[in-house]
């Protein structure tokens, strides 16, 4: 990776913007968003996603020009050999690494801009190139039906934070403070001159002590001043910095399910990092801008006071320096970009090594595994050496530059004692006043990168901010009331696939559930039954045909009063590091105790629970590493049935029993008189169903129970297959 003016746009002319995708396999979709903005069509992937669905098994080169065509774009597939390349119409969408797609910017002698979705900009040479590209490229020019617009939603900071009581008042009483701390700062170089030019020659210790003790009890005020001021932001801070946080962290947990499911732990909880630049830019950062803004006029009114031409001089190397700044943002933009992501995908890679480091103990993997997340932390080092190397080149320019100034200043300044126009004193104040101007001039540019900044956070936390919540955190018609509810479950016509481009999972699916019945639902594996169970429970949409609760639409009844009615044992479902109390109460700030017995032995983990030492205040550990498969999964049944609800789905809810637990398990539930959706494989759960049904080629279909196994499902269902 080489950084370098290639990535540069000094001529003001269009540019590829970099966007970086969110989710696990939507890297055909960013490329897309990038060779769109392009063009002049700037999009986010937010707005993307609710055009074009997509799965996690991502897209084709179809697909994509499929997409393509929609927004305006025709698109030209190529399959060319290395030599080619360079005539390709850019920007064109490259086929890389068998897996992926990036955008190809610029091509020409042995060198290739790459921007990556997954790993932002770069410049590669020839034999990398050679190896990750795959010879397919896309190139997109726009038709006739091609509209330039900015579609692009945007995250208004304040939308981050509700009305934080005093907050404008510490704001104001900061900005008092750093103004009267600026009065010291503007005084003493006034002290100075009066010490050179007039106490010094005269030997007037009188005068001296005067001023000593003035510009002492004026330092004192200042120290204090500049505490208030630190303990005021500090505070500001902290409140504003702990409201985003929980604000943000409330929205996610909202969020739809597949959310979750496209995107990897590590990058969620690293948006929350975004939070402290912002907060820091909204507290010291305005607080900031305001008194450096300030200082750099009083400044350079005052320098201009004592020469015209040096006042230039000091002006011309500050607009010199601005004008470095404002050229590199759009790539210290990037670069930051892509270390953070970078960091992120390290830090998921790192959270699931954890998660599974039993697999890789019994499969003596742990070497692959950490030489893959070495690589991973290689490209994370190299993402933040890529940046650190552009500030230092800044850095270094900067420091070339105002050490020139500052030679200049002071041989002309000389130059004009020579003459005797300046003074001694006069040239110490002038270079004081000088500095401070430099100093003031170059944080308030830097202020204002800090601020262009927060489009990159505030673009990562609007893909959490901006995301729509869960439709069961919608205002319901009404709240659920005693006897409402009485729990027949229909499903009318239910289609659902998880992208357009895929097939159906169910297709024309129609199943009627009645109140207390008990139905086992069973099928090839992949078959669709845990996307049949997240149906049910409003979990995901279905894309055409309606769910009805006791005769009315899902919508419409209401997905809040429906779920204060429903409980689940899912495959994935995890307990959480607490006692075996809180899991099943589910950490219920006000615990019914006897109820969590009650939930535990019908459960049948009561017995077991009462052997262990600390009974039910035993910690199961991170994620129930404590108990064995068996007892985990009696847990959370356990945490299910504390909801008294008035139907129950299992999704392979009891697979990790025995036969006999199952059965003292299922006839336990049988008693509560509640509906019970089982999701099951074995043909003694299935047969333990008032009702079996066989989901197979997105339909349903009526089992018979008992009987020979049917043809085509092995000896894992002993039951008969009717017509429907």
């Amino acid at each position: 990776m080489r950084l370098g003016a290639d990535l540069l746009n000094l001529t003001g002319g269009k540019r590829v913007p970099l966007i970086l995708q969110t989710e696990a396999a939507e890297c055909g979709l960013a490329a897309l968003a990038m060779v769109a903005g392009y063009h002049g069509l700037q999009c986010d992937l937010s707005g993307l996603r609710r055009q074009f669905s997509l799965s996690l098994k991502g897209m084709t080169l179809k697909t994509l020009i499929g997409m393509a065509d929609q927004l305006g774009l025709a698109g030209r597939a190529l399959r060319l050999d290395l030599e080619h390349v360079p005539q390709l119409h850019l920007p064109a969408i490259l086929h890389w690494e068998m897996n992926h797609f990036v955008v190809l910017t610029k091509a020409g002698g042995g060198k290739y801009s790459i921007s990556d979705p997954a790993r932002g900009e770069r410049v590669i040479g020839n034999d990398e190139f050679s190896r990750a590209f795959t010879g397919v490229a896309l190139e997109l020019r726009p038709t006739s039906n091609f509209k330039t617009a900015d579609l692009r939603e945007r995250l208004r900071i304040t939308q981050l934070w509700t009305r934080i009581e005093g907050l404008g008042s510490a704001l104001a009483q900061t900005v008092f403070l750093s103004l009267l701390l600026q009065a010291f700062v503007i005084a003493s170089p006034f002290y100075l001159q009066i010490v050179i030019d007039d106490i010094l020659p005269r030997f007037d210790l009188d005068l001296l002590a005067v001023l000593a003790v003035g510009f002492g009890l004026f330092a004192l005020i200042n120290g204090a001043a500049g505490a208030l001021r630190q303990r005021l932001i500090l505070t500001a801070g902290s409140l504003m910095g702990f409201q985003m946080a929980a604000n943000l962290a409330r929205h996610l947990l909202k969020l739809p399910i597949p959310y979750f499911e496209k995107r990897h732990a590590g990058d969620i909880i690293s948006r929350f990092g975004s939070i402290i630049p912002i907060q820091s830019a909204l507290t010291t950062g305005i607080v900031g801008a305001i008194i450096d803004g300030l200082m750099a006029l009083v400044t350079l009114i005052l320098m201009f006071f004592y020469s015209t031409l040096l006042g230039l001089i000091a002006t011309a190397a500050v607009g010199v320096a601005l004008a470095m700044r404002a050229a590199l943002f759009p790539i210290m933009k990037a670069r930051s970009a892509e270390a953070i992501v970078t960091q992120a995908k390290q830090d998921s890679y790192l959270i699931e090594t954890v998660r599974g480091v039993t697999a890789l103990r019994l499969a003596g993997a742990e070497s692959d595994r950490h030489a893959l997340w070495q690589n991973k932390m290689a490209e994370t080092a190299n993402a933040k050496l890529s940046l650190g190397r552009l500030s230092i080149s800044f850095q270094l320019v900067n420091d070339v530059l105002f050490g020139i100034e500052h030679i200049v200043t002071i041989y002309l300044a000389a130059r004009l004692a020579f003459d005797g126009g300046f003074s001694v004193g006069m040239i110490f104040a002038f270079l004081t006043y000088k500095q401070q101007f430099v100093t003031r001039a170059t944080a308030l540019a830097d202020r204002w990168i800090e601020f262009r900044m927060l489009s990159l956070h505030l673009e990562r936390l609007a893909d959490i901010a901006l995301t729509d919540q869960d439709r069961g955190f919608e205002r319901q018609p009404f709240e659920a009331r005693e006897g409402d509810f009485k729990g027949a479950i229909a499903l009318d016509d239910i289609k659902f696939r998880y992208a357009p481009s895929e097939p159906y999972v169910l297709d024309g699916l129609s199943l009627n559930i009645a109140p207390g019945e008990h139905v086992a639902i069973t099928g090839p594996s992949a078959g669709g039954k845990s996307t049949l169970v997240k149906i049910i429970l409003g979990l995901m949409e279905p894309e055409a045909g309606e769910v009805l609760i006791d005769g009315e639409p899902l919508t419409k009844f209401g997905l809040t009063r429906y779920r204060k009615q429903v409980a689940a044992v899912m495959q994935d479902d995890q307990l959480f590091a607490g006692s075996l109390a809180d899991n099943i109460a589910l950490f219920d700030p006000k615990p019914d105790t006897d109820r969590v017995e009650s939930c535990a032995k019908t459960a049948a983990i009561h017995d077991e629970i009462i052997r262990m030492p600390m009974r039910y205040e035993t910690l199961v550990g991170d994620m129930g590493a404590a108990l064995s498969g068996g007892q985990k999964q009696r847990v959370l049944l356990a945490r299910a049935l504390y909801r008294q609800p008035k139907i129950l789905v299992l999704d392979e809810g009891t697979a990790h029993l025995d036969t006999e637990l199952e059965t003292r398990v299922s006839n336990a539930i049988a008693s509560l008189n509640i509906t019970r959706i089982v999701i099951a494989h074995r043909p003694e759960t299935i047969r333990r169903a008032s009702r079996a049904v066989l989901l197979a080629g997105g339909k349903i279909h009526r089992l018979e129970l008992g009987g020979p196994p049917a043809m085509g499902q092995g000896d894992t269902i002993a039951l008969v297959q009717k017509s429907p």
